[in-house]
């Protein structure tokens, strides 16, 4: 079998098994961690733009995108390669109407990939009542959080290594906390260069204490496999990815992606599957010289969550220098 053969076999099998989770029934009853709750900070596991939310956020072995350092530092270290310094910034409407607005910055220092990340999400017009209900709040408040990093990534065996440092900052009604989190991944290339493999353990630290109590920053293991070269059917690449994420405060989950570009359209689906969690993503890019434009949706069947509201993100990527941009 060629290697051609094995990789749109692969492609074939994540497309099946997205198509086979989409049209199952939607998951009967929330499920609730046990240790739901216990740590703060949710954005750092929120995603970050919208290719890798239309890809159901499988990037921990994918490269060539801000949305996947934000996942595993070791990207950085193709993703400067690829597209030379590149700006993008996004915006996005999260659960229950929170707002996000995300910006990064690559480019490469002396064969190292470097990447600056920041993101903010919050929450206004959040009603304050007393013990006893009341027919009109006694004031509004809001909450949000905000992080900013470092990631660097080194070239490692055909693949790459990479680390990242975030300082962390939330604030709900009157009180706040800092904090700092660390991240630090892998991605190496499989024999026969048709699989890179990767692996990242993310957001690891601690918060400051808010209102007396001291949260736990959400932790996060994932590994997972995407392939190095686009398959090309006709005047069309396919590229996949999948990853299997456990984070601190909930049951792992497999998460899958698939993406088909044909210039100027990038083309995007995934879909998340754990215990109680079951999502279906899609979303397109829009490539016209050094500028792309992307959306991407997340529609969750669950009619227990829907009360929560589906996400959507919007992003610009710009490319700085004239350098040849590749496919992912």
């Amino acid at each position: 079998m060629t290697g051609k053969r094995v990789l749109r076999s692969i492609v074939t099998g994540i497309v099946i098994s997205m198509v086979i989770v989409s049209l199952s029934g939607p998951v009967s009853g929330q499920q609730v961690h046990p240790r739901a709750g216990t740590t703060s900070v949710p954005l750092l596991n929120s995603g970050f733009g919208p290719t890798g939310t239309a890809l159901s956020e499988g990037l921990t072995a994918w490269n060539s995108t801000p949305d996947a350092v934000w996942w595993n530092p070791a990207a950085a270290t193709r993703m400067t390669a690829d597209t030379g310094s590149l700006l993008a910034l996004g915006g996005a409407r999260l659960h229950a109407g929170m707002n996000s607005t995300t910006l990064a910055w690559g480019t490469r220092v002396k064969g190292a990939g470097l990447v600056l990340l920041a993101s903010y999400s919050g929450l206004t017009g959040i009603e304050v009542r007393e013990d006893l209900p009341t027919p009109e709040p006694l004031s509004t408040t809001s909450a949000y959080d905000l992080t900013a990093g470092v990631s660097i990534g080194l070239p490692l065996m055909g693949g790459g290594i990479g680390f990242a440092v975030k300082g962390v900052y939330e604030k709900l009604h009157y009180a706040d906390a800092w904090g700092v989190a660390l991240d630090a991944g892998i991605q190496l290339p499989l024999p026969g260069d048709l699989l890179r493999v990767g692996a990242s353990v993310r957001n690891l630290g601690r918060m400051g204490v808010l209102d007396q109590v001291r949260l736990e920053l959400p932790w996060s293991v994932a590994f997972g496999a995407a392939l190095i070269e686009p398959v090309e059917v006709g005047s069309w690449r396919f590229s996949a990815g999948a990853d299997l994420w456990k984070p601190a405060d909930d049951w792992a989950q497999l998460r899958l992606g698939v993406e088909a570009s044909s210039d100027p359209l990038r083309l995007r689906v995934g879909t998340r599957q754990g215990r109680g969690w079951k999502t279906i993503s899609a979303g397109f890019g829009i490539v016209f010289g050094g500028w792309q434009f992307d959306y991407a949706y997340v529609y969750d069947p669950d009619p227990d969550r829907r009360f929560a509201g589906s996400i959507q993100r919007l992003g610009i990527q710009i490319q700085l220098d004239d350098r040849d941009r590749s496919g992912r």
